[in-house]
């Protein structure tokens, strides 16, 4: 074992010059290497960051990275770091022509590093514009018991570089620049000066962009000019457990009246969040907008290994597989006293993309789930996916931020064979919003009442229940529908029959479940009921409508989402099934896009 520190240059010429290029020598698992950018594209002085991603690395002591570069457009700069300081032994970096080699190696009588570590970071500088590539050619890895692998990589990245001078700062600064009429203008592209990489405790990197103010002005500004996109992009570079954006507060509010429509969307490998400047107008931010350094930070992270294993142990009895990371969105105003954790957006429905790195055929029988960790509880979340890529994005969309999983789950019924609403049932049952009357049943005619109907509205709206006393005097707190049905009246789905009385065993009319059901989308969309075009339902038996069910069944009805129970008739207070229930909820979510 090569262990004193005397010997070093013998390592080095063993990774340079013993072993023979184009073979693979020893047996150290199978690793696969590819190259990461932190922008895709800058302009001319900015620094780009490369970072070389190893995979499934076992036992790595020391390596050998051999980089090719558009010459013309990049110059190389330094070494930043090598695999996030796990190997911090000695080193070598040559640069000749177009090529890059950097090898490091540990010293010492130390273990080799395994599993998927961010390997080295080496800086490049953007000199022209243009669209420049980088590949990784080869990779030589050494393992601690001195067996060496040559392998041939070719992973590439481009990057588009912008004929723009940089601002006040130079390159990599924080200073503004005037944008070019080919950037972006769309997409924010930290500088190097505004991220912060590091490493956690427990081992875990973590990437901060902390957002220049000037910058982020001139951005917005240049945003409102073009009158077209409503969305700014911030893209997280590298591919860490940890990933955040950090904004200046007062640069948000300063901006907020031009831009109260705007989205503010982080991207990161693990997926994207997609945060509205409006909620700047919650009660929670109220006082925020003169507190001086008071920040805004969005967090992407990976969670802990523990929580997946907790997670899925609890899902393996049920028969579901976890398809994806398990992904913690966080959402926290910072000031120089505290930090303070905003979980809900009131009646603002946020949007993130989870990434699966498989296709998934069958949508309805997969799901968003959130988790707590604490209690173990799994329920679902609204969801909508989408195969791009030969991978599979899922959208989910929720008024709240916790920790979120996909999952496969495939649930039947014996007594929906061949029903007309079978579809539909075992659909919803798939994702865990409706539940049959034993694990092999559903029964489909058993009559709805008020509460069920009111939960059922709850779960598909992925709704966080509200405890505590209940809203109206007929429905007991130890009743298991009391914290639904108080959601349902926080957020206006449901209205009591009399002074303080919700009827909750009642058995709720078609034209009541068609009320709740307007109000659950325009709950979503922003919209009312009462602002509904249509005022007369194409029902022979409209005459029979209650006055307060009118508009909600005429807007129903010209959207296409009720049908009669008869060709010319509605029948509105008939009592409803628990298929009509069924049915009405998938209306309602797909009409809302919160389901495929």
């Amino acid at each position: 074992m090569i262990r004193k520190t005397g010997l070093f240059f013998t390592v080095m010429m063993f990774l340079f010059t013993i072993i023979p290029f184009g073979t693979t020598v020893g047996a150290a698992g199978i690793p696969s290497f590819k190259v990461n950018l932190n922008a895709s594209q800058v302009t001319v002085g900015d620094n780009v960051v490369v970072t070389i991603q190893g995979s499934n690395v076992t036992d790595l002591y020391g390596y050998e990275a051999v980089l090719t570069y558009d010459a013309d457009r990049l110059e190389f700069n330094s070494v930043q770091s090598q695999s996030n300081g796990l190997i911090n032994g000695y080193k070598i970096a040559q640069a000749s022509g177009n090529q890059v080699t950097f090898a490091n190696t540990k010293m010492g009588d130390k273990p080799g590093e395994n599993g998927n570590l961010a390997i080295c970071t080496l800086i490049f500088k953007a000199k022209q514009s243009g669209q420049a590539n980088l590949t990784l050619t080869q990779m030589t890895t050494l393992t601690s018991q001195e067996l060496p692998s040559i392998w041939n990589v070719n992973a590439q990245a481009t990057v588009k570089i912008n004929g723009t001078t940089p601002g006040p700062g130079g390159g990599g600064g924080g200073g503004t620049t005037t944008p070019s009429t080919n950037e972006d203008l769309g997409v924010y592209v930290p500088k190097e000066s505004e991220l912060r990489i590091e490493t956690t405790q427990d081992g875990q990197t973590s990437v901060t962009a902390v957002i220049d103010s000037k910058r982020l002005a001139q951005k917005l500004a240049d945003l409102q000019a073009t009158g077209g996109s409503t969305v700014l992009s911030f893209e997280i570079p590298g591919e860490r457990e940890l990933t955040a954006l950090q904004l200046p507060l007062p640069t948000l509010f300063d901006s907020l009246k031009d831009h109260k429509d705007t989205i503010l969307s982080v991207r990161s490998h693990l997926g994207t969040y997609d945060l509205p400047m409006s909620i700047l107008n919650q009660a929670d931010f109220a006082g925020m907008a003169g507190v001086e350094g008071a920040t805004l930070i969005i967090r992407i992270d990976k969670a802990k290994s523990l929580h997946e294993t907790k997670f899925d142990q609890s899902i393996s009895d049920k028969g579901m597989d976890r398809v994806s990371d398990m992904i913690d969105y966080k959402v926290i105003l910072k000031t120089k006293d505290k930090e303070q954790e905003i979980h809900s957006f009131g009646n603002n429905f946020v949007t993130r993309v989870i990434q699966v790195d498989e296709i998934i055929q069958d949508s309805s029988a997969a799901t968003a789930v959130v988790y707590d960790p604490a209690t173990g509880e799994m329920k679902f979340v609204p969801s909508v996916f989408t195969v791009k890529g030969g991978k599979t994005e899922v959208k989910v969309i929720r008024n709240t931020n916790s920790l979120y999983a996909i999952v496969q789950n495939k649930k039947t019924f014996d007594d929906m064979i061949g029903h007309w609403a079978q579809q539909d049932v075992e659909q919803l049952a798939s994702k865990m919003i409706i539940n049959g009357t034993s694990d092999r049943m559903y029964t489909p005619e058993m009559q709805v009442t008020r509460a069920q109907f009111a939960a059922l509205l709850v779960r598909g709206l992925g709704l966080s229940e509200e405890a505590g006393r209940s809203v109206f005097t007929d429905v007991a707190d130890t009743q298991w529908y009391a914290p639904e049905v108080n959601t349902a009246a926080k957020y206006g789905l449901v209205q009591g029959v009399a002074e303080g009385q919700f009827s909750p065993d009642a058995q709720i009319t078609r034209e009541q479940m068609v009320v709740m059901m307007m109000k659950a989308i325009g709950l979503v969309k922003g919209t009312s009921v009462s602002n509904a075009s249509a005022t007369n339902a194409p029902f022979a038996d409209q005459d029979l409508l209650s006055d307060y069910a009118r508009s909600a069944v005429a807007d129903a009805a010209s959207k296409g989402l009720i049908q009669g129970k008869t060709a010319t008739t509605f029948a509105p207070q008939d009592v409803a099934t628990r298929a009509e229930a069924a049915v009405i909820i998938k209306r309602v979510l797909q009409y809302a896009n919160l389901i495929n």
